[in-house]
C-alpha cells in the first residue's frame, strides 16, 4: 500500500475505508498540486484546487482501472472529495468494486 493511500482517511459504513474508495482517493491525490495534503471525504474541492482537468484525469484513470465508461454530465458539481468519490463509485458495477 502506498504512503499516499495509507494516509487517506475515507470511512466506510463499518468504520474502515473501502478498497475502491482508497483507490479513487489515490487517483485524486496524484492530480492535486500539493501532494502533502491528506485528502478526506470532507476535504473541500477548493481547498486543494481540484479543477475540471484534474477531474477529467481522474475519470480517465478510473475508466482504465475498472474497464468502465464514466459519463459525467457537464453540470456535475463536486463540493467535496467525498462527493466526487461517491459519484465515481456509482459508475463502477458492484462486481468490479472488489477487484
Amino acid at each position: 500500500m502506498s504512503d499516499m493511500v495509507a494516509r487517506t482517511t475515507v470511512i466506510e459504513t463499518d468504520g474502515r475505508p473501502s478498497d475502491v474508495e482508497l483507490r479513487i482517493i489515490a487517483f485524486i491525490q496524484k492530480e492535486i498540486q500539493d501532494k502533502s495534503v491528506v485528502l478526506t471525504r470532507a476535504t473541500r474541492r477548493e481547498e486543494v484546487a481540484i479543477d475540471s482537468i484534474d477531474v477529467v484525469n481522474v475519470v480517465f484513470a478510473i475508466e482504465e482501472e475498472f474497464d468502465i465508461e464514466v459519463d459525467l454530465t457537464p453540470d456535475a458539481k463536486f463540493e467535496t472529495v467525498g462527493d466526487l468519490v461517491d459519484t465515481l463509485i456509482s459508475f463502477i458495477p458492484a462486481e468490479k468494486r472488489g477487484a
